[in-house]
């Protein structure tokens, strides 16, 4: 599964802040206005969302980004020696 990443900017909406969610995640995953999402945080700085509720779920499919981002990690890694 391939993993994307991009940065988002956080906005005052009201008295509260907000992000919008990547247009290509909402196209995707056909998350429309109003839809509850689940959201799991903690508190040294990791936000998921995510439209699956199965807990279970989320778990294998963070544990397959995880993977992904290694991959993207050594690859760069793999670049930077080679430029060197």
């Amino acid at each position: 599964m391939p993993v994307f990443e991009c940065s988002r900017k956080v906005q005052v909406l009201g008295s509260s802040l907000a992000m919008t969610i990547p247009a290509l995640f909402v196209k995707v995953n056909e998350v429309e206005k109003g839809q509850e999402v689940s959201v799991i945080f903690s508190l040294d700085g990791v936000l998921v969302m995510s439209r699956i509720a199965d807990h279970e779920t989320i778990r294998e499919r963070l544990l397959s980004i995880i993977e992904g981002i290694e991959k993207k990690i050594v690859e760069k890694g793999s670049n930077t020696n080679e430029e060197s």
